[in-house]
C-alpha cells in the first residue's frame, strides 16, 4: 500500500468528509508519516556482501545509520559521511554484513513506495485523528449555520486528546535498536 492508497483507505471513515482539498489531505498524510517516523521510527536491515566494498551507497529509504554488524553479530566500524556509509575494516570481520538504518517515511514520493505493513494501522489511525480535527470543525460550522444541534460532535479538546494518545502509543512502540556486539 502506497501512502496515497493509505490516505484513500482512511477517507471512508468520515461521513461526511468535508476536508477534500488535495493539498490539505496530502499535508496531513505527510504529517502522519512524519509523526510515526519521529515518535516510533522504523529500522530496516540490508545484507552487504564483500563485493559492495567499503563505501556503501544509501538505500533509497535511508534516514540515519544505526549500525553495521558482521555475520557473527560483531560491530563493524562504520561512519555516515553524508554521501555514503564508509566501513573501516580490521580484517577480522566475516561477511555478509548487516546494515541497520532508520527508514525515511516523510520525504519520499507519496505514490512510489510501499508503507511497511507493520506501520499501516497506527499511521491510518493517526491520519484519521488528524483529519478529524478540521473535518469536525467544518461540520460544526455547517451545523451552526444551518441552526442544527452540534452536541453530538466531539469538541476540539477531545480530538486533540485522541491525537495525543496516538502519539503516546507510537512512542511506546518505538523501534528498538539492537545493540552491537563489541567483541572481536
Amino acid at each position: 500500500m502506497t501512502p496515497n492508497e493509505l490516505l484513500e483507505s482512511v477517507k471512508p471513515r468520515f461521513t461526511p468528509l468535508l476536508v477534500v482539498e488535495t493539498k490539505t489531505l496530502e499535508s496531513l498524510l505527510i504529517k502522519a508519516l512524519a509523526a510515526y517516523q519521529d515518535k516510533a521510527g522504523l529500522v530496516q536491515k540490508v545484507r552487504v556482501n564483500k563485493e559492495a566494498g567499503v563505501s556503501l551507497p544509501y538505500p533509497d529509504d535511508y534516514l540515519a545509520l544505526v549500525h553495521v554488524v558482521d555475520s557473527r553479530g560483531t560491530f563493524v566500524y562504520s561512519e555516515d559521511f553524508g554521501s555514503s556509509i564508509d566501513l573501516e575494516l580490521t580484517g577480522r570481520e566475516r561477511y555478509p554484513f548487516t546494515l541497520s538504518y532508520l527508514v525515511n517515511l516523510r520525504d519520499r514520493p507519496l505514490d512510489k513506495w510501499t508503507v511497511p505493513p507493520s506501520t499501516i494501522g497506527m499511521i491510518q489511525d493517526y491520519l484519521e485523528a488528524l483529519i478529524a480535527i478540521p473535518n469536525t470543525e467544518r461540520q460544526r460550522r455547517v451545523s451552526i449555520a444551518g441552526k442544527l444541534d452540534t452536541s453530538a460532535l466531539p469538541d476540539a479538546v477531545t480530538l486533540e486528546l485522541r491525537k495525543n494518545d496516538l502519539e503516546l502509543q507510537m512512542a511506546a512502540n518505538r523501534a528498538i535498536i539492537a545493540g552491537a556486539t563489541l567483541f572481536g
